[in-house]
């Protein structure tokens, strides 16, 4: 667990592994600078645009 007062997690690659590969959020909100988010058990990545968000597969927020 890492836990910080702004709630801010910031790395100098901006990678962040877990081991059970969930990252879990309270406002369940997960920004990115270039907008891409992937996972490589699905093999689906999703490119933002405005407020969309396009998955091939289906994922429960």
């Amino acid at each position: 667990m890492v836990s910080t007062t702004d709630g801010l997690v910031s790395t100098t690659g901006g990678m962040i592994s877990t081991t059970g590969g969930m990252i879990s959020t309270t406002n369940r909100m997960v920004s990115t600078t270039d907008r891409m988010v992937s996972t490589t058990t699905s093999m689906t990545t999703s490119m933002v645009s405005g407020n969309t968000i396009a998955f091939q597969r289906s994922i429960n927020i």
